[in-house]
């Protein structure tokens, strides 16, 4: 008996916790394997839409299955080719790149010519499905139904709003804490005439050394700031000279003579 490598895939979280479509699609595979000799050593599966080209960036499961496959020279199986994807550019790669995959539905021995059909046939199922979506919720929206936040309660919506900018804030911390080792040293260097250092000067060091910027470009003072009061790094402002109690103003005293 040959070995093999299984996929599955459903497009919502509510197939993927119910089980029912990923169930249904091992039960075929199983079945196809029996009737074909293989036998199937691993089992991957997403929970992703099958729309896209960088389908490998979005389904690890798929990305770890074809990896699989390669290194032990196995078949990937599917259940039907809109499981492996909906995208034709995507199936027509893999073709080009010679990974052997095989659907159960249509059987072993399928040419190029006809998986470039049940691809494009595919493919356009998406759209069609797409369409069909967009008409209904156009619909449902004339009449006054509510989708999304719009449909959740307002205490909800600031519930959710809350945990959403939470959520950001956290993000951006983890984000600055990688820079924290560079600002922290670029605001350390010394100023000019013994003063600290301006956060321009700050920023010109770290561009000096080639440090690249969150965003993989320049540093600017500003951006240095940012990050500092991101990361409560205190900085005392530079070239600001020390302030002097003003002298009390003596009137002139004119003497008669």
């Amino acid at each position: 008996m040959k070995g093999a490598i299984g996929y599955l895939r459903v497009s919502t979280k509510e197939q993927g916790r119910s089980g029912l479509g990923l169930e249904a699609q091992r039960f075929e595979i199983n079945r196809f394997g029996a009737r074909e000799n293989f036998s199937v050593t691993a089992w991957h599966q997403d929970i992703q839409t099958g729309g896209g080209a960088d389908a490998l960036l979005l389904r690890p499961g798929l990305a770890q299955a074809l990896k699989e496959a390669r290194r032990l020279r196995y078949p990937l199986i599917v259940s039907r080719l809109d499981r492996l994807s909906r995208n034709l550019h995507f199936i027509s790669g893999l073709m080009e790149h010679r990974v052997h995959f095989i659907v159960a539905e249509l059987g072993q021995d399928r040419d190029h010519f006809t998986l470039h059909i049940w691809a494009s046939m595919a493919e356009q199922e998406r759209k069609l499905i797409g369409e069909r979506v967009k008409a209904a919720h156009a619909i449902a929206k004339a009449r006054g139904v509510k989708f999304g936040q719009a449909a959740r309660s307002k205490a909800e919506q600031r519930r959710c709003s809350r945990l959403g900018n939470e959520a950001k804030s956290r993000a951006a911390l983890e984000r600055a804490e990688i820079f924290r080792p560079h600002i922290e040293w670029a605001l350390r260097q010394p100023g000019l005439n013994g003063r600290p250092i301006s956060l321009e000067r700050a920023a010109g060091i770290l561009n000096a050394r080639r440090i690249p910027s969150p965003k993989g470009g320049r540093w600017g003072g500003e951006q240095v700031k940012r990050l500092g009061n991101r990361l409560r790094l205190r900085h005392p402002p530079a070239g600001k000279a020390k302030r002097f109690a003003k002298p009390p103003h003596r009137r002139k005293r004119w003497v008669m003579e």
